[in-house]
């Protein structure tokens, strides 16, 4: 992991230090602990959350880019709800310049790895939380996951055919930027297609950076 993620993550933590977790818990949709920490689960994994900074409760390594994420929606002025009705991440570039569809060169991995085998797709989909959606008219297979508790995601899986390769695509309800700035999205969505990628490799959301 490169020093400059660290940074970021490091320069959140004084920021940290000034929150009000339990008007945060409140409006985020975050558990409070008796100590008055915050707890959340976040990819198949239990983080804390306090002045100290974002650390899974399992004491396993975890990657940076996770820890980020979660702080920066705890810093999140963000509120309401979610509309539950998903758009693409380029939707919330904030510009009237909308990319192709999605930023594939980050979900490419993802249709190249579960490639004919969407029993793998739906295994790991059930370890990160997800919850099948049902099949589209366009013979995708949708499913559903409480990515963050305002920001709910579907994630679409469609079968390689003779035209096409094996596709997986991630999209974000359409309020996400509530929360969360189109940065920390796009960072977000590195963290689940990591997530995946080395849950169906090693069979656990856990012990892997």
């Amino acid at each position: 992991m490169g020093s400059g993620y660290e940074q970021i993550y490091k320069g959140l933590i004084p920021q940290l230090r000034k929150c009000d977790f339990l008007e945060v818990a409140e409006r985020l949709g975050l558990s409070l602990r008796p100590d008055g920490t915050l707890s959340v689960n976040f990819l198949g994994r239990e983080y804390e959350i306090s002045s100290r900074g974002v650390n899974p409760t399992d004491g396993k390594s975890v990657n940076v880019n996770n820890r980020s994420v979660l702080a920066y929606y705890t810093l999140s002025p963000g509120a309401g709800e979610p509309a539950f009705s998903y758009v693409p991440i380029s939707y919330h570039t904030g510009t009237e310049i909308i990319f192709s569809t999605d930023i594939k060169w980050m979900t490419d991995p993802l249709g190249k790895t579960f490639s004919g085998n969407y029993e793998a797709f739906s295994e790991t989909m059930c370890r990160l939380g997800g919850v099948f959606n049902g099949k589209l008219k366009s013979g995708g297979y949708s499913w559903l996951l409480q990515v963050l508790p305002k920001i709910p995601l579907q994630i679409i899986y469609h079968e390689e055919d003779d035209e096409f390769p094996c596709e997986v695509r991630i999209l974000f309800d359409k309020n996400a930027s509530l929360y969360l700035e189109f940065e920390c999205l796009a960072f977000l969505e590195g963290c689940l297609v990591k997530a995946m990628l080395m849950t169906a490799q090693t069979g656990d959301t856990t012990g892997w950076v």
